[in-house]
């Protein structure tokens, strides 16, 4: 397999995504399957057309790469190795090596919210700033009203901001105090001028890349952003409401007119109808008065005092009673109408209750002065029209058969309280703050009350206005604001749902360097929920920087930094909630290093024909051990420098071995010891009588496969009737031991790795062939 590439470097704006074209020649004799992969770009922006690619024997075709990079990638050049595979067995990989040319971006962006605002006099907006180019800017904001009448605040005035951050501005607007009139639009701009920070402490300052734009007029070449507020600012008293002032003004002279001047002209004419007597039994006109002895039946015609009258003749007093914490209506309010005898007691004429929309009406009152009082539990009582006792209160006329309307009344509750918890998840504790802010009343929009939790996570608001709607904010360092809203009743104590919050999204980045100087086009590896999230460092602009953003939290990450020619090394990186580690610096070892060293087995003879490979490298390289000479030797060259690798020994007959290696600048030779996997069984053949015998047949089967042997002559080194099984797996085997002249006997033997088992036999003779022998062993 060949593979080839009309260009090998790349211009690459951020945000887009340009296609590399591969060709591919197959050079095997099968059809095969080429795909690809790009080491160095997150797996996200990496496509391949087609993903994979069929080849005839020596056929040619395109495979074509798309790279894209984020609009906050770091500008610089950029390495990257396009890793092809084919998918025979056999064929190593090819390599690709591509360089990404990533221009300067340095742009940001306004947004508001709300866009307008509608108050009497004051209006607050926040204006995310969001710095959408690649490298660092320091941007300035500035508020002008082009009428020159109000007064602009914007907090803070300058931030800083790292490539594809955002962050909140508030701004303030206070208009003229306005009386009469009507609704007034005044709008404000907010413009933002960016420049880029070369003040940062993570960059050195000969690193700083001026932004690649023309835009002349704009301070450090960045375009100035601008967003238009706009504050519609309301008089106390509108045209509308001062229309309807003069309105009822005329129906009010007219109605006197009208009254008055009826009454003259029938204040002459004779009665034409007379109450009856016992209408006047509940007015002041004595002589009227039924006042029989006590248990003396009322006479016809006539009512008593106590209780309602009928209907059609009574008086009706109605009215709404609102909350002073939020000025909306209140419900389920007892409203008690109180007479007041000459002797200064009140008594209880009738009593009713507010409806859910804060209404009420006392109905069936005798036409006479009453004192309304308001109560309910949770409320202090309240007398019409705001008195806290009887000493203050306004007598409130009921006249016959008709309504008296508009005896509203403001309730004040008592103080409530929010008690509640904070679920941070993994993180046993962070102080929480937590914002009670009021959404209805006079105080809308203002902060109430302000606590922070305690070791336990768990938080207390005392002292809040009630009844009322707050909305609760909740902010702790590392983890992303919740707001929630609730609802307290007057001197109650909401329990409130525990609230989970979410941990914002931490980052690791830093610089790497080659000893002294930032080191471009090192590779950064680490892993994110299973899967293998690799960066690189730039070759210019900011060199030798490299930025892991968007991580989960709280999490342990394992860093590997490697680079071509410098050896390559692991840091571990603890991140809690949101944590952002900007101040990363690894040093990598630079040059080269050799290692030679020699394989033995465990009778320290040297193992020829061992596979020998290297671990902890991109490419690993392989060697084997020599044959020939020192046997057992090997060695190897070229390999980084400081870097901790791994040897593994392989060889058919052996246990596989893998020896921990850490490189240094002269490392000592190793031996390495191999241990056989295969072990062995011997014994010895003897007749009844103790008699070595010679020439007889062992034979070890495992059901599948048999190893036979002789039982050897008296020789040097070896005893008469002695045998060796060598080379046998690891397992169970059935042995057996047979002799023409004896009977065979048969045993099991365990094998164990490099182990060595023993199985003797003795063999009595066989009566068929050998009936004198038989004869003497039966004697």
């Amino acid at each position: 397999m060949r593979v080839t590439a009309g260009s090998t470097l790349i211009d690459l704006d951020p945000g887009t995504s340009a296609a590399v074209d591969l060709d591919v020649i197959n050079t095997g004799p099968v059809i095969d399957g080429i795909t690809a992969r790009v080491i160095g770009l997150p797996s996200r922006q990496v496509s391949t057309s087609p993903p994979v690619l069929a080849l005839f024997p020596d056929a040619t075709g395109r495979l074509t790469v798309n790279l894209g990079v984020p609009a906050a990638f770091p500008a610089g050049r950029h390495p990257v190795t396009v890793e092809i595979h084919s998918r025979q067995d056999g064929i190593a990989p090819e390599y690709l090596d591509l360089d990404l040319m990533v221009p300067t971006r340095a742009e940001h962006l306004l947004a508001v919210r709300p866009k307008i605002v509608r108050a009497h006099r004051t209006g607050r907006f926040v204006v995310t700033v969001t710095n959408s180019g690649n490298v660092r800017l320091e941007i300035a904001l500035a508020a002008t009203d082009p009428e020159k009448v109000i007064t602009p605040q914007v907090t803070p005035e300058r931030v800083q901001l790292e490539a594809g951050r955002s962050c909140d501005v508030l701004v303030e607007v206070r208009g003229p105090r306005m009386i009469l009139g009507a609704e007034l639009d005044r709008p404000v701009t907010v413009t933002a001028t960016a420049t880029v920070d070369g003040t940062s402490t993570d960059h050195p300052a000969e690193l700083q890349v001026a932004p690649d734009v023309d835009a002349a007029g704009d301070e450090g070449g960045v375009p100035a952003q601008s967003v238009v507020l706009l504050l519609r600012q309301r008089p106390w008293i509108t045209r509308g409401m001062l229309t309807a002032l003069i309105l009822l003004s005329i129906i009010a002279l007219w109605a006197a007119v009208f009254l008055f001047g009826l009454r003259e002209v029938f204040s002459a004419d004779p009665p034409t109808k007379i109450a009856p007597a016992s209408f006047f039994v509940a007015t002041d006109i004595a002589p009227v008065a039924y006042t029989g002895a006590p248990g003396e039946p009322v006479p016809n015609g006539m009512m008593p005092k106590d209780g309602s009258m009928t209907s059609g003749l009574g008086g009706t007093i109605a009215g709404t009673v609102t909350a002073t914490s939020s000025g909306e209506p209140v419900g389920r309010i007892q409203v008690d109408a109180l007479r007041p005898t000459p002797d200064g007691t009140l008594v209880l004429a009738a009593s009713s209750a507010t409806q859910a929309d804060g209404s009420y009406q006392v109905a069936g009152l005798f036409p006479a002065s009453y004192l309304l009082r308001f109560r309910a539990t949770g409320f202090n009582d309240v007398y019409y029209p705001g008195a806290a006792d009887q000493a203050g209160a306004v007598p409130v006329l009921a006249a016959s058969a008709s309504v008296t309307p508009g005896i509203n009344v403001v309730i004040t509750g008592q103080p409530a309280s929010i008690i509640g918890e904070v679920d941070l998840g993994d993180t046993q504790h962070v102080e929480t703050t937590v914002v009670a802010r009021a959404t209805q009343g006079a105080s809308a929009g203002q902060d109430v009350a302000t606590t922070t939790t305690d070791d336990n996570n768990a938080y207390q608001l005392p002292g809040l206005p009630a009844p009322g709607v707050y909305e609760l904010s909740f902010s702790a360092a590392g983890y992303q604001p919740s707001v929630v809203q609730t609802t307290v009743d007057a001197a109650s104590q909401r329990i409130q749902p525990t609230l989970l919050l979410t941990a914002g999204p931490g980052q690791i980045s830093g610089v790497v360097t080659g000893g002294t100087a930032p080191l471009g086009g090192a590779t950064v590896t680490t892993t994110v929920a299973g899967k293998t999230v690799t960066t690189g460092t730039p070759t210019t602009g900011d060199v030798g920087r490299f930025v892991l953003g968007d991580l989960p939290t709280p999490a342990t990450y394992v860093l590997t930094i490697s680079g071509a020619g410098y050896g390559g090394t692991t840091v571990v990186v603890d991140l809690t909630a949101g944590q952002r580690r900007d101040d990363l610096a690894v040093s990598l070892a630079s040059g080269t290093g050799q290692l030679n060293g020699v394989l033995v087995g465990t009778d320290g003879v040297g193992i020829g024909g061992a596979k020998v490979t290297v671990g902890g490298m991109a490419n690993p390289p392989v060697t084997n051990t020599l044959t020939a000479g020192t046997i057992g030797a090997f060695s190897f060259a070229g390999l980084p420098a400081g870097a901790s690798l791994t040897l593994t020994f392989d060889k058919e007959g052996y246990a596989p071995t893998t020896v921990p290696v850490q490189l240094g600048a002269a490392t000592p030779p190793l031996t390495v010891t191999m241990a056989d996997s295969l072990g062995r069984i011997s014994g010895t053949v003897t007749d009844s009588g103790g008699a070595p015998i010679s020439g007889a047949t062992i034979t070890a089967t495992d059901g599948k496969r048999s190893w036979p042997v002789t039982s050897s002559s008296a020789t040097p080194g070896s005893a008469a009737g002695s045998y060796v099984i060598a080379g046998l797996p690891i397992g169970a085997y059935t042995v057996t031991a047979a002799d023409p002249s004896s009977l065979a006997r048969t045993t099991l033997v365990t094998v164990t790795a490099g182990g060595q088992a023993t199985a003797d036999f003795s063999l009595p003779p066989d009566p068929a062939t050998n009936p004198a022998g038989a004869n003497s062993a039966g004697g």
